[in-house]
């Protein structure tokens, strides 16, 4: 039996495959979800000052991403989907993570000496951003069923949300220490 279907995710990831591919289990998104949480820590041990503060945006980061799914869902009646959406994004979240990993590694161990260095990687990061905004645009519609521009701006609006939050968080725990 296949732990992760590292396949379907990546048929995803290339837009031609959506999350009815995937199948509806809760194990397997039980396993998924902690690959993300596992995955996203290892991509914010390197910039983060502590592990509580990567743990508290990994944590607010699944607590946004649930309710942004469900939410989107809910809306359009098709809250039957949630197991395998959510299941998606965060299969498709886990890969980006580790695509991302190498890239946070170089930029901080650049630091502020490798200017040149830090521009391509921004460059690099603003692709992989993008590309994983779309996928999540590709992975509502076809669970919402609606037109790929309006999932794309949801999917634009939750990065955005994720980010303030995030540089909220880090601000408040850093006024704190």
């Amino acid at each position: 039996m296949n732990l992760i279907p590292l396949q379907v995710l990546l048929r995803m990831m290339a837009l031609m495959s959506g999350p009815q591919d995937l199948p509806f289990s809760i194990p397997l998104l039980s396993r998924v979800l902690l690959l993300y949480l596992v995955t996203g820590l290892m991509v914010l041990m390197p910039g983060s000052a502590d592990l509580f503060t990567a743990i508290s945006l990994m944590l607010i980061d699944l607590v946004l991403l649930v309710v942004f799914v469900k939410f989107c869902l809910y809306t359009r009646n098709t809250s039957a989907r949630f197991i395998q959406t959510l299941m998606a994004c965060l299969g498709v979240g886990v890969v980006f993570q580790l695509l991302a990993l190498p890239l946070v590694l170089v930029l901080n161990a650049a630091g502020e000496t490798g200017q040149a260095n830090n521009a391509l990687g921004g460059l690099f990061y603003l692709i992989l951003v993008s590309w994983q905004v779309t996928v999540m645009a590709h992975i509502l519609r076809h669970a919402m069923n609606m037109m790929i521009s309006l999932t794309l701006m949801l999917s634009f609006s939750y990065f955005l949300l994720i980010i303030f939050i995030s540089n909220q968080i880090v601000t408040l725990l850093s006024a704190n220490n």
